[in-house]
């Protein structure tokens, strides 16, 4: 989930800081009061616009959407993991449906949630890692599959108007998300001999009890997406002014 989102921020901060945005994303007048039923056709058109790149502005294709590399590293008691994922592959989010919106944005604060359902999200690519449990060590590597399916989540961000030069833009100061998802399954080959059986029994044991490892790991995930959700957003709500993006009339 942390690559999903942060593929549909990337897509509109690569996008808006370089042309006019009213050219690829719908703007939406935040006093209106129909402004969050514009803002769901609006990021629901942005997503649909976008989901194959767009040459002409160096926006890369958002779905499939590619990541060089993210870290994992995971301590409880006598177990330890790292592993990191490359040259990976998110895909889904053209699918994806915008529920609702809900905006709250004034002269001095700016809140909004945006609330989302994906029927499948999947993630696939490279890794490589290790763990241990008591005086057990295992190494691992190969190749990674993880799908996901009825995703139901909601994006919150929050933020205050700052004053940059003579415009007012948005700085956004938090970001939290916390997917429901159905169904999880995962795959992990090993090209490792030497421990290909406990690799194998892991993903077994992994794929039996995943909504505990899940449940386990979400605090974990939820810390990387607030960072990476706040950095991502502010690359758009930095470059275009406040009332290009939420115009007050």
């Amino acid at each position: 989930m942390k690559l999903y989102i942060v593929s549909f921020l990337f897509m509109i901060s690569n996008c808006c800081g370089s042309v006019d945005i009213g050219k690829y994303l719908k703007t939406c007048e935040r006093n209106s009061p129909d402004v969050n039923d514009c803002l769901v056709e609006a990021i629901q058109n942005g997503i649909s616009a976008m989901a194959g790149g767009i040459k002409d502005i160096g926006v890369p294709s958002i779905d499939p959407f590619y990541q060089k590399e993210v870290r994992f590293d995971y301590k409880n008691n006598l177990i330890k993991a790292k592993m990191a994922a490359k040259n990976s592959w998110v895909r889904g989010l053209k699918d994806s449906t915008v529920k609702d919106v809900r905006l709250r944005a004034d002269d001095d604060s700016f809140y909004m949630e945006v609330d989302m359902f994906s029927p499948a999200i999947s993630v696939d690519g490279k890794y490589e890692g290790g763990g241990s449990y008591n005086d057990l060590n295992v190494t691992a590597y190969g190749d990674y599959v993880t799908n996901m399916t009825d995703l139901v989540y909601t994006w919150k961000m929050e933020g205050k108007p700052e004053t940059i030069g003579d415009d007012v833009f948005v700085r956004i100061t938090s970001f939290y998300m916390r997917p429901d998802v159905s169904n999880m399954h995962v795959y992990l080959s090993n090209d490792s001999p030497n421990s290909k059986d406990l690799t194998d029994l892991g993903v077994k044991l992994v794929n039996e009890n995943w909504r505990l490892l899940y449940k386990e790991l979400l605090p974990f995930a939820q810390s990387n997406w607030n960072k990476i959700g706040i950095k991502v957003a502010n690359k758009i709500f930095l470059k275009v002014p406040y009332n290009k993006l939420f115009p007050n009339n």
